[in-house]
């Protein structure tokens, strides 16, 4: 006979305990949740694909990547350049709102990691993080929801800042990090997961191995296949101070080293037989470098003879104005491919959705079945229906507000900007490049999109410039 003196004083833990669980997901609706990968490249332009358009770069996986899901040819990131872009990715909320004042990711805050793993999902983070200011206070990975950080860029990176600029380790680091993915995909199977793939290339500076480079021996450019006459005129300032042919086989090659890694990782998914079931997305965190001010001024030309190798960087804004730093579409439009083939038809292009790097953190939150804090506002918007094949109306204008005071905003086909505390106006559906001001002539329409963008000034700080302050 089993011992039958109970002790009471536990009855109400365990009643808690039990109404708990009443409540828990269970285990076979937490296995149908989504795995997701989120493979955030590092000034890669909007036009450096082999299916955007480039005209050398070879990128099969991904080409096929997008082959098999959605691109979206309208996807924004929701700044110029790395930092602030990466903290809208996390936070949902616009960095000029916090995040300029103290260029760190606030722990006390939600972020996409931290809401994921308290709804039980494995999170890791592999790769650039570039989310903190580097001062005594500034918080590490692992403070943000993350089970597994292994970083470059940040606190308590997992490689010394020696060691991960070398040309060996730039040259691998996506074979690294793949390898890296894999075993934590591997060793969290019973769990979904929600990997940050943030790869280097294609920052500067860009020195691929002698094997990268064979790909492309032989390459010429001949500047007349881009279409663009900003990129044209930025190949030829390249070409002043070095050899534009061997600039374009160096940047081709570490496209398609990335290519190549991020194949091997596709092809394990499919052959753990989790493919169908994880939602893959590809994208950039802002246009290509290097940064339009240097080049419009002419400054980069000191560091080219300084580092040669920053002469690589001839990536592609494709038909987009301006470059990396820029409020013009060539600093923020991306390239975004989603594949999930479990719920996304092959093969679909959505010309008519307009993502921004906001909507990410609600419209994963949205796929994974994922309960967001409802006492914290986010800017984004839940685009979980273009995410499966339903194109998706945007509720507000997209807005922008750089460190160095430039700003703009999207209104339907309106791009208003302010530079150098001037106005100018867009139409970027007949315009993408930003070339011709209407603000003179479309004078309604100015004052429209002009007072939207400094009703939206007023309403957050003026941006900080980063002063950082060493431990």
């Amino acid at each position: 006979m089993r011992n039958s003196n109970f002790n009471f004083n536990i009855l109400p833990f365990l009643l808690l305990v039990l109404g708990m669980c009443v409540q828990c997901e269970p285990k076979e609706d937490i296995a149908k949740r989504p795995n997701v990968i989120f493979i955030l490249t590092d000034d890669l332009g909007a036009g450096d694909l082999g299916v955007t358009g480039h005209p050398y770069a070879q990128t099969p996986n991904i080409d096929k990547l997008a082959n098999e899901g959605i691109r979206f040819t309208k996807a924004y990131m929701s700044a110029a350049w790395c930092a602030p872009s990466r903290y809208a990715l996390m936070r949902g909320l616009h960095p000029a709102r916090e995040f300029y004042e103290s260029y760190d990711l606030d722990p006390a805050q939600p972020s996409i990691t931290s809401i994921l793993q308290k709804s039980g999902y494995a999170t890791a983070h592999i790769g650039k993080w570039h989310l903190a200011n580097n001062t005594v206070d500034s918080p590490a990975p692992a403070a943000f929801g993350i089970d597994v950080p292994i970083t470059t860029s940040s606190p308590k990176a997992a490689w010394s800042g020696k060691e991960s600029q070398t040309k060996e380790f730039r040259a691998n680091s996506t074979e690294r990090y793949v390898d890296l993915a894999i075993d934590f995909i591997e060793e969290n199977h019973e769990k979904p997961f929600y990997i940050n793939l943030w790869v280097q290339p294609t920052h500067s500076y860009i020195d691929p191995s002698d094997e990268q480079l064979r790909v492309y021996d032989g390459l010429k450019v001949d500047l007349k296949d881009f279409k663009n006459p900003q990129q044209r005129q930025f190949l030829e300032f390249v070409s002043q101070y070095g050899d534009i042919n061997e600039s374009m086989q160096a940047y081709c090659a570490d496209l398609t080293a990335l290519d190549t890694a991020l194949g091997r990782l596709f092809s394990f998914l499919k052959m753990a037989g989790i493919d169908q079931n994880t939602i893959v997305v590809f994208s950039s965190d802002n246009g290509p470098g290097p940064l339009t001010s240097q080049v419009k001024n002419q400054s980069v030309a000191g560091r080219y003879r300084e580092r040669p190798t920053l002469l690589n960087s001839v990536g592609s804004a494709g038909e987009f104005g301006e470059r990396k730093l820029s409020v013009k579409d060539g600093g923020t439009r991306v390239p975004f491919i989603v594949r999930w083939p479990a719920q996304i038809s092959e093969g679909s292009v959505d010309n008519k959705t307009v993502l921004s790097g906001l909507d990410w953190l609600p419209t994963i939150a949205a796929l994974t079945n994922t309960e967001l804090p409802p006492e914290t506002g986010f800017d984004g918007q839940d685009m979980s229906r273009a995410f499966t094949g339903s194109p998706v109306d945007r509720n507000s204008p997209l807005l922008w507000y750089e460190s160095n005071g430039h700003s703009a905003v999207l209104v339907d086909q309106w791009k208003g900007t302010i530079t150098d505390g001037n106005f100018h106006l867009y139409n970027i559906e007949n315009d993408p490049g930003e070339v011709a001001d209407l603000k003179n002539i479309e004078n309604q329409k100015a004052r429209e999109v002009e007072d939207i963008l400094r009703a939206w000034m007023a309403q957050v700080p003026v941006p900080k410039a980063k002063v950082v302050r060493k431990k």
